[in-house]
């Protein structure tokens, strides 16, 4: 039998048109607290395993990961704390609604020091200030006008941009690594800037190591910088008692936790918060981490020679995954595919009976695929965005290991609701998280209604609570006004169903558009029913008030486009079959037949359709995150899409 925890546990009756507000069982009669402070927790676990070693770096020429130890992390971190604690120059920056912070910059990709510089700022009290490392001038200007940090640490990659905003509030450049160019940081200089090397600070403050500061839990620890997906970043405010309330949904869920045994790979950016807390319970944990190469097109490459225990990633990441093995299994002999097919038959229906994604037989078939993430993983988490039941069913088994399905945001660190490992179910997000609450309100408007004798569902906004919640947004009251409301609730904006005793997330509410006949349309909806289309590797859906139907911009598989070709008995290069009317045509049909099949509404489908030539991420409308920036999106595609309304018309 299977043994699946009970995910909803209801502490308090519901206001009018609000369900009752539910927690984690192991919370329901308060949170749990940490004995022990975040800094103090830093400094007991990093003394204890002081011969580990972490942190590795892929030496080429040894074909190994060079690492250090995790007394080699504290010694540094100290040293760097110190030297930074004994500047003048960093102060405390307040904003209007009261919070305080002491700004540090980092505006570098995912490597030790970026590590060591964040433990630095837990010991000593600095709040950290992560920039993406691909951000461009007008972001960078906006967040370090923002932060006013005083000091930013940076990699050769990332200087230039810092010389082009000449931020004033901006006195002391930290140069990490290797590969600077001497007229860039001449440059700065003549700009009044102070420019010292990660080494120099290092062996400054090794000859003045300062007492650790007695911190409060309160502390702004870091600003984490919302992904811009409809506008300008705002900075989200956690301290050191967000993280450390957060970091106990490891503890506290089955076969989660971080082992001094596991291997973690850091390819995830660290300024989003998915990464930064999964890379900090690591670290505590006292388990490996390696850091990937740095360029995304090799992870492939980087996830074999770490060979992970414990890996995490987004959607976008397994589908390709998914779409890999697919062709592989495509191509193999009738007989060979039929065995396998047969054995991923029996091993599903096997998990649906014990939750269990190992079986010592089956698993035979399961080799190769296996050996995609390395081998040893014992852990997957997925997050960011929703993925599919029939790719997460898929991987589970030719994957041979356990996948975590978890939701939050930014504003509420990330892993607000996770599901349990043992759960045959695909489709929702399991329950609310060891340190948060959540209730659901209706949105009339949208046709939500958290009475079921309406329509039978209990539906509407995800609205969270706990310790683990974000303060608000730096220096922008107004926003945080609307973030959170006056009991303490954070209103999401995703639509959430609960069903089965669990949750669903089933739409987004600030996404809704209007077309001309009075009809919301919600593009995430429709986008996550076509992108289960075969073949559809990307899509995204336009809507204009003018206009009473929808159109899409969509990137399709480039060996499915030519299979497709092929049958039309059409010619080209893969740009050449994207601009093709009657391949369009023929996608177009092929997406509203499975729309129709999902029981979509007629207005929701998409009636032309623009075949991009190149991924989203290379025709920049992703953050880094590989989240959809509709905004930016628009903009770029703002004559497509009046093409395709124009070839409608006509």
């Amino acid at each position: 039998m299977i043994q699946i925890r009970e995910y909803l546990c209801k502490v308090s009756d519901g206001n009018e048109n609000e369900t009752p507000v539910y927690r984690h069982p192991n919370s329901k009669d308060g949170f749990p607290q940490s004995k022990i402070s975040f800094q103090q927790e830093f400094i007991e676990k990093l003394q204890k395993y002081p011969n580990k070693k972490t942190l590795g770096l892929f030496n080429e020429e040894s074909q190994q990961y060079d690492q250090i130890t995790y007394k080699e992390i504290f010694d540094t971190a100290t040293a760097i704390g110190s030297e930074l604690y004994s500047r003048n120059s960093i102060v405390d920056v307040k904003d209007e609604q009261g919070n305080t912070i002491k700004p540090i910059g980092i505006y570098m990709s995912n490597r030790r020091e970026w590590t060591i510089l964040d433990v630095a700022c837990i010991l000593y009290g600095f709040t950290s200030c992560p920039f993406y490392d691909t951000l461009g001038l007008n972001s960078i200007q906006y967040s370090l006008e923002q932060t006013q940090a005083s000091v930013c640490f940076v990699q050769s990659s990332t200087i230039k941009v810092l010389i082009d905003v000449n931020q004033p509030n901006l006195k002391t450049i930290v140069i990490v690594g290797e590969g600077f160019n001497d007229e860039d940081l001449e440059k700065l200089r003549t700009q009044g800037k102070e420019i010292i090397t990660w080494v120099q600070m290092l062996e400054k403050g090794k000859n003045n190591i300062i007492q650790f500061p007695n911190l409060q839990p309160e502390i702004s620890m870091t600003l984490i910088f919302t992904s811009g997906t409809t506008g300008q970043p705002k900075a989200a405010l956690q301290t050191q008692l967000n993280f450390q309330s957060m970091m106990l949904i490891v503890e506290y869920h089955y076969n989660a936790k971080f082992t001094e045994n596991d291997v973690y790979l850091s390819y995830l950016p660290l300024p989003h918060i998915f990464e930064r807390v999964i890379h900090l319970a690591a670290l505590l944990a006292g388990s490996e981490i390696n850091y990937y190469s740095g360029n995304i097109l090799n992870l492939a490459r980087d996830i074999q020679r770490c060979k992970p225990t414990y890996f995490c990633g987004v959607p976008r990441i397994f589908n390709r995954f998914y779409d890999g093995i697919q062709t592989v299994v495509n191509s193999l002999p009738p007989e060979i595919k039929e065995k396998f097919e047969k054995a991923f038959e029996m091993k599903l229906k096997y998990f649906q009976q014990t939750g269990k994604t190992t079986h010592e037989q089956l698993d035979e078939a399961f080799i190769k695929t296996k050996g995609i993430l390395g081998g040893r993983q014992r852990i997957i988490l997925t997050g960011s965005a929703p993925i599919s039941t029939k790719v997460l069913n898929f991987l589970k088994m030719t994957l041979c290991c356990q996948f975590f399905e978890v939701y939050g945001q930014t504003e509420t660190m990330g892993g607000s609701f996770v599901t349990d490992y043992f759960d045959p179910t695909c489709g929702h997000v399991g329950g609310p998280s060891i340190s948060q609450e959540f209730k659901l309100v209706s949105i009339p408007e949208m046709g939500y209604f958290t009475d079921s004798n309406i329509d039978g569902h209990v539906r509407g906004e995800i609205c969270i609570r706990g310790p683990s919640i974000s303060k608000g947004y730096f220096k922008n009251e107004e926003q945080t006004k609307q973030l959170i409301d006056t009991e303490g609730w954070v209103h999401t904006g995703d639509v959430g169903e609960i069903i089965q005793g669990t949750l669903k997330i089933i739409d987004r509410k600030k996404n809704l558009f209007k077309l001309s006949q009075g009809e919301y349309v919600s593009p995430e909806k429709v986008e996550n029913c076509y992108i289960r289309m075969k073949g559809i590797m990307e899509i995204i859906i336009f809507g204009d008030p003018l206009q009473n139907y929808c159109v899409a911009v969509a990137v399709v598989d480039p060996t499915i486009l030519k299979l497709y070709a092929d049958q039309l008995k059409i010619q080209g290069d893969h740009s050449t079959l994207c601009a093709d009317k009657q391949l369009r045509q023929h996608i177009l049909t092929l997406l509203n037949e499975h729309g129709s099949k999902e029981q979509l509404n007629g207005f929701e489908q998409a009636k032309n359709i623009y075949l991009e030539s190149k991924p989203f991420q290379q025709v920049g409308i992703l953050t880094d995150t590989l989240k959809m920036q509709r905004h930016v999106a628009k903009i770029h595609y703002q004559a497509i899409i009046q093409q395709l309304y124009d070839e409608i018309a006509k």
